[in-house]
């Protein structure tokens, strides 16, 4: 058995720390090595080339064996140690090996990009999502390499055609490698129990060296090599494809089957189990440097709740030992998304909005309802769309069936705003999408409005065209023959999961600053056309002064103009028609994988991050402040009730939505029994509106004030920022505050 975690839980993370913090690792000699066989070879497609990674981990690089650990997952391929690999810019080791090579393929099209980029009207750099994938594990689970070497040995042996001989080729290469890796583990595990001389770390050594001679390589036969394999191959992935594997997986309903049947056989308890979970949880915390300065989204997740392919609602052991693991041990990563529904056990509920006030800031909630159905809409079969998973945020997968590009372009909504007003705007625009408004005239609101709907359409192709020209090339810039393998479609169809190989394979392009948008156009409508205040040209002189020209105008444009989410007819009905509108126009495109663009509002910190280059905005926003936030109000609209906030979602069909859009709430911290039954309705609460996903932040302001004063002396707050987690104290400070401010206009 597994060594206590709670009581060697100091010891464990200290060791996990010490390793790590002499990250990243010399793999010279293995990218030397890499060169040479790539030299030698001459291979004509990217696949077998890619392969060549995997050959060189198992067989140049060492292995690592925690002994408090029962796991085996780490190798020293280079990696750094704050990356969960984002796959841009190439990270120093093997997994950067390969696109290090293709990257003029990206250099070409960030060309394009740039001025776009600089002017925030569009944010990226990279023409396919490289973080936020997920692997097929119950394929593995079930299966085995073995069993995906056997479909790769059948397809091959009848293929006619040569690139997908070659793929082939390189999946069978690629397994007998992670079977190799996992021999090294055990072989590793058998050297270090001969120095343990601790007898729970023995126990640890022993339980490495018999499983990692089943699996992966062969199917799962217990809870514990279920857990075994899943952590294995997401490492794996991330140390050597060069994209983040950032989904884990809906582990409540994969695991359940492991579980229930070595309860029945006598070979596991209840406590046995939770104490491998915690062992299991605790790596992504041990891993990263939570205390440091960086931008530390670790962009792993778990999912919890939900529901099976035929609608049966998962509530189990292994949810609640999930549940109780995070809150005995405090771990803030992995992420929890947490699945919910009306017809989910009140213990659910109950349980993570006790966590939740008590400061465990770790949860999204994703609203079932709605985003099976808004993945049904898309042409998905039900019973896959049943089986969804989020990360590394809150943003949809498929489990087992998608590989999708959701979080790697955004567009501002306020700076297409902004278009109508500067001319240097224009102009980028006209360079970059072949269409002019200078010469426009506007007699009519909704002459305006439509007008805005249609640019926003017209940038939105512009940059499908461009994405999907590059994307075309995907497979020759970074194939992942490891993910592909575990994924549904690319072993049938011999191809790679960068070429359109999944069962599904959508797109999506975000949309950021909705809230600061739709106050922006209320204030047109109402200054320019219905009080006729201004005309367009004083508006734009008025924002080029940073509202310096006439403050009492601002004055007015704040206190006089409607508010998104002031809870008014008139303005709620606009509302739903923007969102209509901009899901109309961002959704149904083709891709270049035989997938389709879905509409999404998800964010992360865009908000923040496009800010510097927008000007000051039509609904009183002053330059450089932040846009709003996922899909709330405006912090300038003063909209502070919480029931206001989620009464913004009622009238919207967040079903338009299927890339999801984020609610965040933040509530004063507190822990009596009437503050966990508040949390426990608003739960219930976004599900009844239709909300998509949510994100709660139960802060205590003062604390979050001393704490930037004195971080030494509160350096275990945890706070949720963007669809991620982190410790406050290792925030910028510049992010702190930022947090903070959150508490006074919404909390």
């Amino acid at each position: 058995m597994a060594c206590d975690f709670r009581k060697n839980k100091d010891q464990i993370m200290g060791e996990f720390e010490s390793y790590y913090a002499k990250m990243p690792f010399d793999t010279g000699r293995q990218q030397k090595q890499l060169d040479e066989w790539l030299n030698e070879k001459q291979y004509t497609y990217s696949y077998e080339k890619k392969a060549l990674v995997y050959q060189a981990a198992a067989e140049l690089c060492n292995v690592h064996v925690f002994h408090g650990s029962p796991f085996f997952f780490e190798i020293e391929s280079g990696r750094e140690r704050n990356t969960s690999q984002n796959g841009y810019p190439p990270g120093p080791g093997l997994e950067g090996w390969f696109t290090r090579k293709t990257q003029p393929m990206m250099d070409d099209f960030q060309v394009w990009m740039k001025e776009l980029e600089e002017n925030d009207l569009v944010w990226g750099s990279v023409f396919v999502d490289m973080a936020h994938h997920t692997m097929g594990y119950e394929r593995v689970l079930k299966e085995g390499f073995i069993g995906i070497e056997r479909k790769a040995l059948e397809r091959l042996a009848t293929e006619e055609d040569e690139k997908k001989k070659a793929y082939y080729r390189a999946t069978l290469s690629m397994c007998q490698s992670m079977r190799q890796i996992a021999k090294n583990f055990a072989d590793e595990a058998r050297a270090q129990m001969e120095k343990e001389e601790n007898p729970e770390y023995l126990e640890n050594l022993k339980e490495i060296a018999q499983a990692a001679e089943v699996v992966p390589y062969h199917p799962a036969n217990s809870f514990y090599e279920a857990l075994c394999t899943i952590l294995f191959i997401k490492e794996m992935a991330i140390d050597l494809e060069g994209v983040a594997v950032a989904v884990m997986g809906h582990i409540d309903r994969i695991l359940y089957p492991f579980y229930e049947r070595d309860i029945k056989d006598g070979t596991l308890t209840y406590e046995k189990a939770k104490n491998y979970m915690a062992h299991w949880l605790s790596h992504t915390d041990g891993r990263w440097d939570l205390y440091g300065n960086d931008f530390a989204s670790t962009n792993c997740s778990i999912t919890i709740g939900g529901c099976d392919s035929q609608g049966n609602i998962i509530w189990n052991d292994i949810t609640r030992m999930i549940l109780e693991a995070y809150d005995e041990n405090g771990f803030v990563n992995p992420k929890v998304q947490a699945r919910v529904t009306l017809n989910h056990p009140k213990e659910f509920i109950e349980k993570c909005a006790n966590m939740v006030i008590k400061g465990e800031n770790i949860f999204s909630f994703l609203n079932d309802d709605v985003i099976i159905q808004s993945n049904v809409k898309m042409g998905k079969k039900l019973e896959d769309a049943r089986l969804y998973s989020a990360g590394g945020c809150q943003e949809p997968v498929l489990d087992d069936k998608e590989f999708n590009s959701r979080a790697f372009i955004y567009i501002s909504l306020p700076q297409l705003v902004n278009l109508f007003m500067f001319g240097d705007l224009q102009k980028l625009f006209k360079d970059k999408c072949g269409y002019s408004i200078s010469d426009k005239k506007y007699t009519t609101f909704e002459e305006f409005y439509d007008e805005y709907i249609q640019c926003l359409s017209i940038l939105y192709q512009a940059l499908v065209t461009r994405v999907n020209h590059y994307e075309k090339g995907a497979a020759e810039y970074n194939p992942c023959i490891l993910i592909s393998s575990t994924l549904e479609g690319c072993l049938e169809c011999g191809k790679d999961m960068m070429e359109g190989g999944t069962v599904y394979g959508s797109t999506s392009i975000p949309l950021v600053g909705v809230g600061t948008a739709i106050n922006s156009l209320l204030a047109i409508q109402q200054l320019v056309f219905d009080e006729k205040k201004l005309t367009l040209d004083e508006y734009t002189e008025l924002l080029e002064s940073d509202y310096t020209a006439d403050q009492r105008m601002r004055d007015y444009i704040v206190n006089k103009c409607p508010k998104y989410g002031d809870g008014k007819a008139a303005t709620e009905n606009f509302a739903s028609r923007v969102f209509a509108d901009i899901a109309r126009v961002t959704s149904g495109y083709e891709n270049a994988r035989h997938g389709k663009y879905e509409a999404s509002l998800f964010v992360f910190y865009l908000f923040d991050w496009m800010k510097n280059h927008l000007k000051a905005t039509p609904d009183g926003r002053l330059a450089g402040n932040r846009l709003s936030r996922g899909m709330n109000p405006t912090e300038l609209s003063g909209i502070s009730n919480v029931a206001n906030i989620l009464s913004t979602v009622q009238n919207i069909d967040m079903t338009d939505f299927p890339g999801a859009g984020v609610i965040y709430l933040e509530m004063p911290l507190s822990t009596t029994t009437i503050d966990q039954k508040y949390v426990e309705e608003t739960i219930r609460a976004f599900i009844r509106v239709g909300g998509s996903a949510l994100d709660l932040n139960l802060l205590d302001g003062e604390k979050l004030r001393k704490a930037k004063e004195n971080p030494e002396e509160y350096k275990h707050i945890v706070v949720r920022v963007c669809g991620f987690s982190a410790y406050f104290t290792s925030l910028d400070p510049e992010i702190q505050d930022e947090v903070i401010g959150r508490i006074f206009v919404n909390g």
